[in-house]
């Protein structure tokens, strides 16, 4: 009986070793949580989530792209996944600046949006259906018709300027 309770103490001594190796092999390793410093981080993190929140006002889904209040609006199809902080500087810019014309935003990345990716484009759609996009666009329309249709990145960013 008294080897019983030894190796029952031995065992969760050993288990509880080993569980404390592997959080801090991953509080310092894979999080971070150890070892960093936390003031740069958080700092970071907060403009960068400042950033994300203004990139994220006025986000649509693909279908609604025909069914806005107003009477001209613009809709940006851009991949979040991109790392193009060119146009997400742009898009912010634009937001800010009070313009007349309404900027909605799709982010194509998102599965609900997959519809309207293609190899070709429809610079003619209209409406959710028909619309085809391969590349980041962005369009104006007025009284639900397609008045202008841009694509490609620095053809996108100049157009918000």
């Amino acid at each position: 009986m008294k080897n019983e309770v030894k190796n029952a103490i031995i065992m969760t001594f050993v288990v509880i070793v080993i569980l404390v190796i592997v959080y801090l092999t991953t509080a310092i390793f894979m999080t971070g949580e150890i070892g960093n410093n936390k003031k740069d981080d958080k700092n970071d993190t907060t403009t960068n989530n400042e950033s994300q929140s203004e990139l994220y006002d006025n986000m649509i889904i693909a279908s609604n792209t025909f069914n806005q209040k107003n009477e001209e609006y613009n809709v940006i199809f851009f991949h979040e996944k991109d790392d193009n902080d060119a146009l997400k500087n742009s898009i912010s810019a634009y937001d800010s600046s009070q313009k007349d014309i309404k900027l909605y935003k799709v982010n194509l990345d998102e599965a609900i949006n997959k519809f309207v990716i293609s190899k070709q484009q429809n610079s003619s759609a209209t409406n959710y259906e028909e619309l085809k996009i391969n590349d980041v666009t962005l369009i104006n329309i007025k009284n639900k018709v397609i008045t202008s249709y841009v694509t490609g990145y620095e053809n996108v960013i100049s157009k918000l300027k």
